[in-house]
């Protein structure tokens, strides 16, 4: 595939409205290994794939591993994701440390909650037992900027409520690899 033409066009990511462009792609690049990439073009769910900055860095790229094709999950609707309210930032952006934070505006005074990453995944994690475990995606457009300019990713989620087409193997294994990329990788480059 030409990185400068793309059969999917979800997988261009527009950093126009990105102030720090280089210090957002960095940040970005830290979830390569971490979190599922989903296109609404495509109804898929990449768990295998590279960034890549492309036209001077005006826009990123996801690439699937095309060799890679147990980690690319098919038939999973744009209805099946959902937004969780839920952003990963750097410490350093809030005041912090080095760590990464999960920030959720609070409904009464509309002010944003911060917590290190891990305590935040583990309460989202807790607050969906039972019904639909806690499967957070990125998507195009996810990658945001703070009024500082710092970076910031929102979080999406699979909801498997919804995925009663697919068998519920396929399903497991979607849960299953993006629990796996997680644990193995987000919390462990928290810190």
């Amino acid at each position: 595939m030409d990185a400068s033409t793309p059969d999917n066009p979800d997988l261009v990511w527009d950093l126009n409205r990105i102030t720090h462009k280089n210090q957002a792609i960095n940040f970005l690049n830290r979830f390569e290994s971490s979190l599922c990439v989903f296109s609404s073009a495509v109804s898929q769910l990449y768990a295998n794939y590279k960034i890549q900055a492309i036209n001077n860095a005006e826009n990123l790229i996801i690439l699937p591993d095309p060799y890679a094709w147990h980690d690319t999950f098919q038939s999973v609707p744009a209805s099946c994701i959902k937004g969780t309210g839920l952003f990963i930032v750097p410490g350093k952006a809030i005041g912090g440390s080095e760590e990464l934070y999960l920030l959720q505006r609070s409904r009464k005074t509309g002010k944003y909650n911060t917590m290190e990453l891990d305590k935040g995944i583990a309460l989202a994690r807790k607050a969906t037992a039972g019904k639909s475990p806690f499967l957070p995606v990125i998507m195009n457009q996810d990658l945001r900027q703070l009024p500082n300019r710092a970076p910031l990713l929102h979080l999406h989620r699979v909801d498997t409520t919804l995925l009663a087409h697919l068998s519920g193997f396929q399903i497991d294994d979607i849960a299953r690899t993006i629990v796996t990329k997680i644990d193995t990788h987000l919390l462990r480059i928290n810190g």
